[in-house]
């Protein structure tokens, strides 16, 4: 569902992700990766009519991440939901911070496969930094460890997106140990240019490619370029 689901990821994914799989969207900020995965979700959910999705957000209202997507020419499909926790949050402020985000979410998650049963194939998460510091829990990896088995265990297709602050931060981020997949979105600087990049860092059964490939918006939403490195 990844490799046809970004123009040009097929040169990157030789053979596609299976079901199920927790994919881990890792970058640092203007990277791309809120767009990447709400692109793969629609695109995504356009060609299976059959299928629903659900897009949580926590660090941006619906409204607001709606407006950014279609500013990148990528349009909501009917079978995907938006869930925000804005009123969560302002329910936060005018009380002893006391909720846990993360059984807020398993809730969340219940809620949805209820409702929509078999159907309810595709889950994303915006972001895991917003969800462990609105966690109010004395162990965090432990919960994180419960969060990551929870979807795994919903037989869900998860991407889990994780703000980074540097090339050396997105190698050793804990929760690259829990996921099966690692898609690293950075940027490269040169005299000459601003480029965006993505590089899969780990792709459990799934063949890949290991290099940098160039990452653009276009009128149509996100693609995928050749390498940015080419001998």
């Amino acid at each position: 569902m990844l490799r046809e689901s970004i123009k040009g990821m097929s040169e990157v994914l030789k053979t596609d992700i299976p079901h199920g799989y927790v994919v881990l969207i890792t970058g640092g900020v203007g990277s791309l990766k809120s767009s990447f995965v709400y692109s793969a979700l629609a695109n995504y959910l356009n060609k299976r009519k059959d299928e629903y999705g659900v897009y949580v957000t926590l660090e941006e209202s619906k409204d607001s991440h709606l407006r950014n997507m279609t500013s990148l020419g990528i349009k909501k499909p009917e079978h995907l939901q938006i869930f925000d926790y804005q009123d969560i949050r302002k329910e936060w402020r005018n009380e002893e911070p006391s909720l846990n985000m993360v059984n807020i979410t398993e809730d969340v998650i219940k809620f949805y496969k209820e409702d929509m049963g078999d159907k309810f194939t595709i889950f994303a998460l915006d972001s895991i930094n917003a969800l462990q510091t609105l966690t109010k829990a004395e162990n965090l990896r432990r919960e994180s460890y419960h969060f990551f088995n929870l979807l795994r265990d919903s037989g869900l297709t998860s991407f889990i997106i994780e703000e980074t602050q540097s090339d050396e931060g997105r190698k050793h981020v804990p929760e690259s140990y829990l996921s099966d997949a690692v898609i690293d979105l950075g940027v490269i600087e040169t005299p000459e240019l601003v480029s965006r990049y993505l590089q899969i860092r780990k792709m459990r059964t799934a063949k890949h490619s290991m290099k940098k490939h160039q990452l653009i918006i276009t009128d149509n939403g996100i693609e995928v370029l050749g390498p940015v490195y080419e001998k």
